[in-house]
């Protein structure tokens, strides 16, 4: 019979890869997306740069919408165009349920502060929200100090460090301005939609052993009936607020004391 293997969520494994596999479908039709819009221009042999975003101008806001479609050759849409996907694929994934949230803000976010912050010209290309999506990923994992999160971080940093090339103006047909603008989309989506906040996960347990003070070994011998087991206590309703609790070996209850204090410890009589 063939076997399953469930996560902790309930979900099996072949259900995960397929969702996984889902996660970067829509950033796959958006890079088509972008292909079909260039392939159109070579056709047409059309200049669409016209398209993109020109700073502070009125009409210019237009490419705050259209400019990550257009890109300049295709050298420029091959280096958007995969790290769009994966990037994006790894967000939905993870981030199923703010996925939309982060992307829509880091896509209009970094538009507008190329707008404000950028050279008067023509900035075109999806460059922008490459680095919003992978600075979001990168500043997510050291503000929310999570094990998962983290290793993300370090992952786009590994992959993506030449990234931080591109923020300063090395080159004259280079919008360093709209990579700047999209980091910064990302930091503010991160802040605002980050997920995985351990503090959080551990407040939502009542009560939890902190730390076994005294080892248990395998002998019977008299001073190894008890074992001290230190408990900490954390009220949802209102947080910062603990309560002291001691326990009765004999009767098997706890009180609760009337001072409040940060821990609470008692020694347990081992049943020979």
């Amino acid at each position: 019979m063939p076997t399953t293997f469930s996560g902790k969520d309930g979900s099996t494994l072949h259900s995960q890869a397929v969702n996984f596999g889902y996660s970067f479908l829509p950033s796959a039709l958006f890079v088509a997306l972008m292909w079909l819009v260039g392939l159109l221009s070579y056709l047409t042999d059309a200049y669409l740069g016209w398209l993109g975003i020109y700073p502070r101008r009125f009409f210019g806001l237009i490419g705050v919408v259209t400019g990550p479609l257009i890109h300049n050759d295709l050298l420029h849409l091959l280096s958007n165009s995969f790290p769009l996907v994966l990037l994006s694929g790894f967000i939905l994934f993870m981030h199923r349920q703010k996925a939309l949230n982060i992307h829509v803000l880091v896509y209009v976010l970094s538009g507008l502060l190329t707008w404000l912050i950028g050279r008067q010209a023509y900035h075109i290309g999806a460059s922008g929200v490459v680095y919003g999506l992978a600075g979001f990923l990168l500043f997510n994992g050291f503000l929310r100090q999570n094990r998962g999160s983290m290793a993300i971080s370090f992952a786009v940093l590994f992959l993506y460090s030449g990234l931080f090339y591109g923020l300063f103006p090395n080159e004259e047909g280079v919008s360093w301005e709209g990579h700047l603008a999209g980091l910064l989309s990302g930091l503010v989506a991160a802040i605002g939609y980050g997920e995985g906040n351990l503090e959080q996960a551990e407040a939502q347990r009542p009560l939890e052993p902190d730390v076994v003070q005294r080892h248990m070994s395998n002998t019977m011998s008299r001073h190894d009936q008890y074992l001290r087991i230190r408990y900490t206590v954390k009220e949802g309703p209102e947080p910062g607020k603990s309560y002291s609790y001691t326990y009765n070996p004999d009767t098997g209850d706890t009180q609760v004391q009337t001072k409040s204090t940060a821990h609470a410890s008692f020694f347990r009589k081992r049943s020979t």
